[in-house]
Parts: structure tokens; sequence; C-alpha cells
């Protein structure tokens, strides 16, 4: 898994899956995760907004989001409506 460490990310859309993000921050993200292979701690959201698969576990999904610091802008959905379970348009610049 790659580390990303004390990054800052505006207005970007970021595939969380086969990443681990350590002191981080991001502003006005999309941020996808489609399955447990991803890892964050001491991260902020602010006016983000994460979409997270609604077939993984909600606990283990829970615990991972417990670990970091969210303003009342974020919001995470798991129902299928908000979930892109198309494949999702990704910018060809600025994913990480």
């Amino acid at each position: 898994m790659k580390l990303i460490m004390n990054e800052g990310f505006n207005n970007e859309t970021i595939n969380f899956d086969g990443f681990s993000f350590k002191n981080c921050s991001f502003t006005n993200c999309v941020i996808i995760i489609t399955t447990l292979n991803f890892n964050f701690e001491g991260c902020s959201f602010y006016g983000s907004a994460l979409h997270v698969n609604p077939d993984l576990p909600i606990f283990e999904v829970s615990h991972r989001l417990s670990q970091s610091v969210y303003d009342t802008e974020t919001n995470c959905y798991r129902d299928d409506y908000k979930y892109p379970r198309t494949k999702v348009p990704l910018p060809t610049t600025n994913v990480h």
C-alpha cells in the first residue's frame, strides 16, 4: 500500500483503494472507497463527500472513518442512489 503523508488535496476526486493517507487534508474532494484496501489516520475532511461501497462491512468502515476529523459539510454516502455504481469518470490529472 502506498503511503501519502502530510499532503493537502483540494477539489479533487481520489480513489482511496490501495493507499494509506496520514495527516492529510481533503477540502471539497470526492473520495471513492470501493474496497477495504485503504487506510487513513489523522486526516481532516472539509466540505468533502465520501462514497463508500454499500457492500463493505459497516463496522469496519465506521472504525476506519472514526480515525479522522470531519466538518459539518462533509458527508458519507453508502446507499445505492448516492454510490457511483457505474465507473466514475476521473480526471486525467490530479488523481492520487
